[in-house]
């Protein structure tokens, strides 16, 4: 057999054993589309046939599925932790969270002189939150932007880093939940 046979079999058995690596890594290390789909289901309280799956996409830099739906002829987004599968972000509000949201407005409503003492967390308490979900650290970062803002009516926390790679978005809730995380290439 010539060298040059040798040489390219060599190099055909390492691709194949580098790529089936891969996908055993991220078939272990990650859970699947059908248990982000099943995750995202249970969460918003829905049964999951009655969902209609646009796009459920595997971001690897994030570590997480991006899953775009559709629910009673609306679309809705979320986020799911590829790792953990735990839901990070979706927009779309369960009943009782709508209920609780209009209890709370018609109880600021009623309340409107008074100081609103539902937030449990500080704008510091959600950064150090931030940190901790992106295992960052911030003498490595740029702070952007910290703000407190509302999102459907709801207080969160708008916090973003930057360091020389990459950009980091976080919304934490008044109650220190991550809504949404995202970590984008600074040159994309």
């Amino acid at each position: 057999m010539p060298k040059w046979a040798k040489i390219l079999i060599g190099i055909v058995v390492i691709t194949i054993i580098v790529i089936a690596g891969f996908l055993i890594y991220r078939n272990t290390a990650y859970i699947s589309q059908e248990e982000a789909k099943e995750t995202l289901a249970k969460h918003i309280q829905v049964e999951e046939n009655d969902i209609h799956f646009e796009n459920v996409d595997l971001e690897m830099d994030n570590h997480q599925y991006e899953i775009d739906f559709y629910y009673n002829n609306q679309e809705y987004e979320a986020k799911i932790d590829a790792k953990e599968g735990k839901v990070i972000y979706t927009d779309f509000r369960t009943k009782e969270q709508s209920d609780n949201n209009t209890t709370n407005n018609t109880t600021n409503n009623e309340n409107n002189n008074q100081t609103d003492n539902t937030k449990e967390i500080t704008l510091e308490e959600a950064k150090e939150i931030a940190l901790k979900h992106a295992n960052l650290k911030e003498e490595n970062l740029t702070l952007i932007k910290e703000q407190e803002d509302t999102d459907d009516g709801i207080a969160i926390y708008d916090i973003e880093w930057r360091d020389a790679t990459y950009e980091y978005d976080f919304e934490i809730s008044t109650s220190g939940e991550v809504l949404q995380y995202d970590k984008d290439k600074i040159n994309d």
